[in-house]
């Protein structure tokens, strides 16, 4: 497994593994009603694009098939992380994860948050992520619960 940056051909790809992953591996922790509204099938390709330009996204390659990928904002927000349906428990999200946070643009930042669905929560807290509250989202009138969680970073 090879980590590289983002490239906007890389999108088509991440939004396939991110409707697959949330349907299949999400499913143990989320009723269909709610992956449905989660992972739409409606993820719009641009706006998917830029998002992952402005951010800083990192890219698991394998063989030249995309198994994960991960972003984070300039302020030290996670917004995805997310892992093949079959690539699960193999450390592709630990490694993306902690590249993620190694990135030099994240060095004066005091600490990394994240929105972590129910299934990603146990891995966050592994990560020293701490659950400072419960939130719940409403999309398409259907509730949707996920952990707003805090990462302190160490030497400051």
């Amino acid at each position: 497994m090879k980590l590289r940056p983002y490239d906007s051909k890389d999108c088509e790809e991440i939004i396939k593994l991110f409707q697959e992953t949330v349907h299949t591996v999400n499913a143990r922790d989320y009723e269909k009603v709610q992956l449905n509204v989660w992972a739409t099938g409606r993820e719009e390709l641009v706006k998917w694009d830029n998002s992952l330009k402005e951010n800083v996204t990192i890219v698991a390659d394998e063989n030249g098939i995309i198994v994960g990928f991960g972003d984070m904002d300039r302020q030290g927000y996670l917004d995805h992380l997310y892992v093949h349906k079959d690539h699960q428990r193999k450390g592709v999200a630990a490694h993306i994860l902690e590249a993620l946070e190694n990135e030099a643009v994240f060095q004066d930042v005091p600490g990394f948050t994240t929105f972590s669905s129910i299934t990603a929560k146990p891995f966050f807290e592994k990560k020293g992520y701490k659950v400072l509250y419960k939130n719940t989202v409403i999309r398409e009138g259907v509730e949707l619960i996920n952990y707003f969680m805090k990462k302190e970073k160490k030497n400051r």
